[in-house]
């Protein structure tokens, strides 16, 4: 039986053959499929569905925002669910506006109304 000093000596010693060499690229390709449990300093994800979830949320955040800009009234310390209401509802009073204002204009008698329909 080998002492322990040839068992380490062997251990970390570099592959002298090709066979020894194929075995730790194998070994080597395996844990690459293996995901890494690394502990992440704050806000660096390491796997690679974090950072597809960080960008998603980043995205909707952005957009959230722009919404924020377009719709009167809207809170900032607004929850995402009430925002998403508000702003249904003020899509929908929109176009109700519209609406009422296209049957105004149909139902109009004056004569420069006329023309300007005719016109467009």
């Amino acid at each position: 039986m080998p002492s322990v000093q040839s068992r380490i000596t062997h251990q970390f010693s570099l592959p002298k053959t090709s066979s020894e060499m194929a075995s730790i690229e194998k070994f080597l390709q395996f844990q690459d499929d293996v995901p890494c449990k690394i502990r992440a300093k704050r806000g660096c994800a390491t796997h690679l569905r974090n950072i597809a979830e960080r960008v998603r949320r980043t995205k909707i955040s952005e957009r959230i925002r722009k919404l924020q800009e377009l719709v009167p009234n809207m809170d900032k310390q607004t929850n995402t669910s009430d925002m998403l209401d508000l702003a249904v509802d003020y899509i929908k009073d929109l176009q109700r506006q519209v609406k009422v204002l296209k049957e105004t204009q149909a139902n109009c008698t004056c004569p420069a109304s006329k023309s300007q329909q005719h016109s467009c």
